[in-house]
């Protein structure tokens, strides 16, 4: 090696290999972000289905059958095929791990089956009540809360046209509708994305449900626009399968006007329309940026103006719902609190546990829920 010398300063010339000497390795390439943002970025499908084949052909072939079932049957509007669609699409993303979808998509979204179930026996039970249905003290209430008039039939006289639907007919419809997909979307995204609160927000979500199934069941209540057509309330229009219907998916309108052969019709008392948003807003506020709390909002109050205006709840059930909502979210939330604190006591003990080998202590210490590849995702935060 020899020195070059700068003014004061001498500093080392680079070295030259001897003859026959191996030659420097070269330098490794960089890793981390910075290489990462040096690769070509993928495409959101690939984001999507991953590297892994088999997930891109699952994929590929799920988006195929839901084409042709829409062009055959139309888009799906009940809750149980919503649900299997959903957990179709789980399990291709699981398809990477299968050990994941079953102890997973089994355990977890079972008691989300359960109420589907329990709720096709409530359509046999409201061909039979054990007493009523009630309608008297709905009735009484919204009017005499709102100067001697219900709100259900207020409304239409300001808003509905009986020979022109407008926009806010169409929103009502909307909004009204996404009462029987969402709350599975956001289990389905929370399950895959956020696996701890899946585990708290089904626990919530099926707890709500049962309130009001079992309220359904001691208290069965007539709806505004059958309590027109009993005469306990002004005349008034179901709009909802109007809208079905000028939209051209008549099956769909079949079925909110086919009895109890489809629906319950007396299961109105509370609104669960009006309470999985409000659980919904509850559940997701604490963590929320403020635009995404205005949606929350937004979603509660335009949930409770469909039902109302559309004919389905009297305010009551809407005020009946919320109380269910956050009744089940503060006193559910300090239940589940309770269980997570006992789970990791336990697991500590077991870890600490006296005369056991370290190694069976490092395994009691180890997480024994699935958890997901990704990273947990913060809603709106």
């Amino acid at each position: 090696m020899t020195e070059t010398r700068l003014g004061t300063e001498t500093t080392p010339s680079p070295a030259t290999p001897e003859r026959g000497a191996p030659a420097d390795p070269p330098p490794a390439s960089p890793k981390g972000p910075a290489a990462r943002g040096s690769e070509a970025p993928r495409t959101r499908w690939q984001r999507l289905a991953g590297p892994n084949p088999r997930k891109r052909i699952g994929f590929t072939a799920l988006i195929v059958l839901s084409a042709v079932y829409v062009y055959i049957d139309g888009v799906p509007y009940s809750s149980d095929v919503i649900l299997l669609w959903i957990t179709a699409f789980l399990f291709v993303s699981c398809l990477d791990d299968s050990g994941r979808w079953r102890r997973g998509i089994v355990r977890d979204w079972l008691p989300l089956y359960l109420v589907l179930v329990l709720y096709d026996l409530l359509r046999g039970y409201a061909s039979h009540p054990l007493w009523g249905p009630f309608i008297r003290p709905q009735a009484w209430f919204d009017a005499h809360l709102f100067g001697g008039v219900a709100p259900t039939v207020q409304l239409q006289r300001w808003l509905y046209d009986p020979h022109h639907l407008h926009v806010w007919d169409y929103v009502a419809w909307a909004t009204y509708t996404s009462h029987f997909f969402t709350s599975f979307v956001i289990a389905g995204v929370l399950w895959k994305r956020d696996y701890p609160r899946f585990r708290r927000f089904v626990p919530l979500f099926v707890g709500l449900t049962l309130l009001g199934y079992l309220t359904y069941v001691l208290y069965p209540a007539m709806p505004p626009w059958m309590a027109s057509q009993t005469g306990h309330l002004a005349p008034t229009v179901r709009i909802i399968p109007l809208v079905w219907d000028h939209v051209g998916l008549h099956l769909a309108a079949a079925l909110f006007t086919g009895g109890n052969r489809f629906d319950n019709n007396i299961a109105a008392m509370p609104s669960l329309h009006a309470a999985y948003p409000m659980l919904i807003c509850l559940f997701f506020w604490g963590r929320a940026k403020p635009w995404l709390r205005v949606l929350l909002a937004t979603y509660v109050l335009a949930m409770a103006f469909a039902v109302v205006y559309g004919a389905e709840h009297f305010v009551i059930d809407i005020f009946l719902g919320w109380s269910y909502a956050a009744a089940t979210f503060f006193f559910g939330s300090k239940l589940l609190d309770r269980w997570e604190d006992r789970q990791a006591r336990r697991r500590a003990a077991s870890t600490d546990a006296p005369g056991r080998p370290r190694r069976f202590r490092r395994a009691a210490a180890l997480p024994t829920e699935a958890t997901n590849d990704e990273p947990p995702v913060t809603v709106g935060s």
